[in-house]
């Protein structure tokens, strides 16, 4: 369900316009705030406060602000447990960033990812408590998950912070979008981030976690990623080390 509201860019104008959500939808309960101003948009993340939702999504003066449903949130955490149990059983160095807020006024964004991932600039971000993105890179990896609403600002938001790769995972599928030297992405049928793995073998662990417990699936992921992945994985570190000799 998605509400889409015209609101004066005063932070007092929105709190009166925005409805109460709803209790008897089983989806997502979107919010779209139009003519929001900067001062606006860091208003209310301050008034949210430590709160997880809703999660806000600002582009060019609109803001949706989000609170997931149950099947939203086994998507989310599904993606980030095979990501852990991928990079844990592969031995690749990573950092969590989870629901980040990242924001930059000069870019006229504000997004907060399903989950995020520091890889290949894990060393630029080590020992930090708080990231700017003034200063500091944007995470390698973010992942939306859709189930009622459309990513397109959010990827807009992404592209403008030049984040090298994103995920966008519904019901059916996942698609990997991998930016571009030219500042767009295009999609991709295997990871940038693991270029050992591809989108419909992701999303097919995804669907299958439905059918047993979590515990059973990540068992048997655990397994899969030693008898396949992991061969993948040691080849094309050894192709890679042979091209550098």
């Amino acid at each position: 369900m998605v509400t889409e509201i015209q609101a004066s860019p005063s932070i007092e104008g929105v709190d009166n316009q925005i409805p109460p959500p709803s209790i008897e939808g089983d989806g997502d309960q979107c919010v779209v705030l139009r003519d929001i101003d900067w001062k606006g948009y860091t208003t209310l993340l301050r008034v949210r406060g430590k709160r997880s939702i809703p999660r806000m999504v600002y582009l060019d003066g609109s803001l949706l602000l989000l609170s997931p449903s149950f099947f939203h949130e086994r998507l989310k955490e599904l993606l980030g447990c095979f990501i852990m149990i991928l990079v844990g059983e592969l031995e690749i160095p990573c950092v969590m960033a989870g629901s980040t807020t990242f924001r930059r006024r000069a870019k006229r964004g504000g997004v907060e990812g399903d989950q995020t991932y520091y890889l290949a600039n894990l060393d630029r971000i080590r020992g930090r408590k708080k990231i700017s993105l003034k200063v500091d890179p944007p995470p390698d990896l973010a992942i939306e998950v859709v189930t009622s609403h459309e990513a397109d600002d959010a990827v807009e938001v992404y592209r403008r912070f030049r984040v090298p790769e994103v995920w966008i995972c519904d019901e059916n599928q996942l698609t990997i979008l991998v930016l571009q030297p030219s500042g767009q992405y295009a999609s991709a049928e295997r990871s940038h981030a693991f270029n050992f793995l591809t989108a419909s073998e992701t999303h097919s662990w995804v669907s299958r976690s439905q059918d047993s417990s979590d515990t059973a699936w990540i068992i048997e992921l655990r397994r899969w990623i030693a008898e396949v992945l992991a061969p993948r994985y040691q080849e094309q570190k050894k192709r890679a080390a042979s091209a550098t000799d």
